[in-house]
């Protein structure tokens, strides 16, 4: 197996074809390797084999159509593609429920039709983020389904990724990497495979550390983004510019703090706190901090309603009435991501409240309200707008422009602070801003 890795004879299939899988699948390619991406949705395959990337990520689609059909094929055939690999890497969604617990169907399904599949003397790789002992209790007893032993008859590492969309591509060739093994083979099995896709450091321990060091990462920046929006909250009654004491406090050498904003959103940092605060439930454990936290940046997008109804109220303008425009419906800037996007949840508080409108230039689905990727058609009449995505061409708004588009006063609540407070001043705009 090892030689095989080296020399790049080995066949890799990567189960699931999303916003990392896909990624993956494509530089292991363009690396030398023949890659299987397997997928159960259909149309997801169609795009890749005909070198069309159905998630928005610079410089993947080129890439993509350097090497679908050449290195890399997509099946919906999971079971056929595991049997025809020497390494599999599994690589899907693992999100939360209604009541934050880990929901892990997905990932428990793919290993199921794996372990049924899996020949002798194969490697496998889980890349999806689980909660602590995750592979120990769960995975391992669901890849053993077909009698081999993990360990014994199969190799077995996790190693979660470390990439953040609009970037992908990049980190996952640049970053360390951190890998855990069920033994010493598989760790450094797996450290062989990255070690020909990276040149970050590649960091080996055992499966559980792995586990908890992928989300306390995420934990860490969402913690950070807490007391950032905490820090804001304040300074909004204190009339002292947040985003200004933030920079002038992180040139303290040992102090970084996050920006606040409208809300978290995306893959990871909604629910990854979730995979420990459950986890630690298990040992009447309560981890108040990380808590806390969570409750913070769950309730930012409430917030930014109860601008738009403080500046309406204060403008003199009818709320029922009023039109309110909202920039943005991707969790983050220059991605058509809306996975947990806090423009869903500002958009259903303000749509029984008054007339909601929103826009996107890369998103093209909506929340059940007025949509368009016509900006100009989004802002004319306004009676509000409300920046909840830190795009591009947020950041470089033509105000004049604004200001002649929207009703008077012209109102902007600006969620991610992207428009230069007192530029807008100068146009006569009414500007909030968190943390402002």
């Amino acid at each position: 197996m090892l030689e095989l890795i080296r020399t790049k004879k080995a066949k890799v299939c990567v189960v699931g074809l999303g916003y990392v899988g896909l990624p993956l699948a494509v530089i292991l390619a363009k690396r030398g390797f023949k890659v299987i991406g397997a997928d159960i949705n259909p149309k997801v395959v169609n795009c890749v084999n005909k070198g069309i990337s159905h998630i928005n990520e610079p410089g993947l689609e080129k890439l993509l159509k350097e090497v679908a059909g050449v290195k890399l094929f997509a099946t919906t055939n999971v079971k056929q593609a595991v049997r025809e690999s020497n390494v599999i890497i599994i690589v899907v969604q693992t999100p939360i429920d209604e009541n934050k617990n880990p929901n892990l169907k997905a990932l428990k399904n793919a290993c199921k039709t794996v372990g049924e599949s899996l020949r002798r003397n194969s490697l496998v790789i889980i890349e999806s983020t689980v909660p602590p002992k995750a592979t120990k209790e769960i995975i391992i007893p669901l890849l053993e389904i077909g009698k081999l032993k993990a360990g014994k008859d199969f190799y077995l590492a996790y190693s979660p990724e470390r990439a953040m969309p609009t970037r992908t591509l990049e980190e996952m060739q640049t970053n360390s990497r951190v890998i855990g093994g069920i033994n010493e083979e598989s760790m450094h099995l797996a450290k062989e495979l990255y070690a020909s896709i990276t040149t970050g450091e590649l960091i080996l321990t055992d499966i559980t550390t792995a586990e908890v060091v992928k989300v306390i990462e995420n934990t860490y920046r969402d913690v950070n983004i807490a007391l950032a929006n905490e820090i804001a909250l304040l300074c909004e009654k204190l009339k002292v510019d947040a985003i200004k004491a933030i920079s002038i406090a992180n040139k303290h050498p040992r102090v970084n703090i996050h920006l606040p904003g409208a809300g978290v959103g995306g893959h990871c940092l909604p629910k990854d706190p979730y995979f420990l605060i459950k986890k630690a439930e298990e040992f009447n454990l309560k981890l108040n901090v990380i808590e806390a936290a969570r409750k913070t940046n769950e309730n930012m997008p409430s917030h930014v309603v109860k601008l738009v109804e403080k500046a309406l109220k204060k403008a003199n303008k009818d709320l029922k009435n009023a039109k309110v425009s909202i920039l943005g419906l991707a969790y983050k800037g220059n991605t058509n991501d809306t996975r947990e996007t806090p423009a869903r949840k500002i958009i259903y508080e303000l749509r029984n409240k008054c007339k909601v409108f929103s826009h996107d230039p890369i998103v093209t689905q909506d929340f059940g309200e007025e949509f368009s990727n016509d900006l100009e058609k989004i802002l004319r009449n306004a009676d509000c707008l409300v920046i909840v995505t830190d795009h591009d061409v947020y950041k470089s708004l033509d105000l004049h422009k604004i200001k002649k588009l929207m009703s008077e006063p012209c109102i902007i609540i600006d969620g991610r602070r992207v428009i230069d407070p007192e530029k807008a001043k100068k146009y006569n705009i009414e500007y909030y801003g968190i943390g402002y």
